[in-house]
């Protein structure tokens, strides 16, 4: 199936449409709001990021787009049945032979093509790299598409959790691989994007301990977190998403320094001009979140009304902490279509 020509890009646009929709429908599939350290609505929201930021480090880097796009569209259609980590007597996640967590198996509630291929192929208690290749291939040959490229976006998948695992299986697309083991990587660990991913994770399980969180209390936890996301520095083998993560990291840095000047600051100003109240409101939404509605609330809503009531305050630094919480929003939206 060709890019090269109009025809065949038409073909690819409306064939991407239909994926998107099967991997959103499957997502639904199951009722649980919360497994683990994912809720109901990021799984789609991070699909979509990953495909964008894939294709991002793609073009820089002279990749096959195509087999990326449709790589990443698929790679973790699986992933919902990966349910809670399994550990030990001693509260230690359990390992596989390859270093990954083990899940307890969870199944949906509801069924479509993805889970009849799972129950037919077997899957059952397949880590999603793996189940997830092996239904993607199908899916694709279903769909008609050329058994090479079926083979390729199916190790691609299998590929996306560590490239250097499986090399020796096959060496062909190997900057696919990487790239999108490099966006995925990225997505969940360093950014904005990540910033979002740490507040709802961590305002999540401290309320399961001991109630519903402070502000305070979580904004105590930001620095050892960033601390600890320096090593995924070393993730990217890419030259484009070197330079990606190296950003993303400084991005981070950044916000944490103004949420602290905010905080020794003018609270109640910040909580209603600044990154104070952009925080507050993420953990407010923590039972359900969704990070492409906030982004939305965010850019149609929050700016637009404090940028009318500004109009009001003469203060000089009530505008420069709404400014700098405008460009947050701003980077963060681009984050989320891969364009930072």
């Amino acid at each position: 199936m060709p890019s090269t020509d109009v025809t065949s890009s038409m073909a690819d646009t409306v064939m991407v449409k239909r994926l998107n929709e099967l991997v959103r429908e499957t997502f639904r599939l199951w009722d649980e709001v919360w497994v683990g350290f994912s809720w109901r609505h990021y799984y789609y929201n991070h699909t979509q990021r990953v495909r964008a930021l894939s294709l991002e480090i793609g073009r820089q880097e002279g990749a096959d787009l195509q087999k990326l796009e449709y790589a990443a569209i698929l790679h973790d259609i699986t992933k919902r049945y990966d349910g809670p980590i399994l550990t030990d007597s001693q509260g230690r996640r359990i390992l596989d032979e390859n270093g990954f967590w083990r899940n307890e198996l969870l199944m949906p509630k509801k069924e479509n093509l993805v889970t009849q291929l799972y129950r037919k192929l077997d899957q059952f208690h397949q880590l999603h790299n793996v189940s997830g290749a092996r239904i993607a291939h199908h899916i694709l040959d279903l769909y008609g598409f050329p058994a090479d490229f079926c083979v390729s976006v199916s190790s691609i998948i299998k590929s996306h959790l560590n490239p250097d695992i499986y090399k020796e299986e096959s060496s062909s697309d190997f900057l696919e691989k990487k790239i999108l083991y490099e966006a995925d990587t990225l997505d969940a660990n360093l950014g904005l994007t990540a910033f979002y991913r740490n507040i709802q994770i961590n305002t999540h399980y401290m309320t399961l301990a001991k109630g519903r969180p402070t502000l305070q209390q979580y904004i105590s936890r930001i620095e050892p977190w960033i601390e600890r996301k320096v090593a995924f520095l070393a993730v990217p083998s890419t030259p484009t998403g070197t330079h990606i993560a190296k950003q993303r990291l400084e991005r981070m840095k950044k916000t944490h320094a103004h949420i602290l000047d905010e905080l020794h600051g003018e609270v109640q100003k910040s909580l209603e001009y600044g990154l104070l109240g952009i925080l507050k409101g993420f953990m407010d939404q923590n039972h359900d979140p969704n990070l492409e509605d906030e982004v939305s609330h965010l850019l149609t809503h929050w700016i637009p009304t404090r940028r009318q009531m500004i109009k009001a305050d003469a203060d000089p630094r009530t505008t420069r902490i709404f400014h700098r919480a405008v460009k947050f929003c701003h980077l963060l939206s681009l984050e989320t279509k891969g364009q930072a």
